[in-house]
């Protein structure tokens, strides 16, 4: 088998979370989130962000939900 090696083919754009505000939010505060809920891929880097997040800041904890076609982070805890 032999690989072929190609010329000029464009790298793909990467889509990335812009800096979210999780850290200045108290409880009961919310934002509305940049990723359209069809972007499965920006939905997932999202809810990885919050766990990431909640890991390294206990004891706050936040929800992700769906608002429409966006999705709106909650700080809960």
């Amino acid at each position: 088998m032999s690989i072929e090696i190609e010329k000029g083919v464009p790298m793909p754009a990467r889509t990335r979370l812009p800096d979210l505000p999780f850290g200045d939010m108290d409880i009961g505060d919310s934002f509305l989130a940049p990723v359209e809920t069809g972007n499965q891929k920006l939905v997932q880097a999202l809810r990885q962000r919050v766990t990431r997040f909640q890991k390294h800041h206990p004891p706050k904890k936040f929800s992700v939900v769906q608002d429409g076609e966006a999705m709106r982070v909650f700080r809960v805890i």
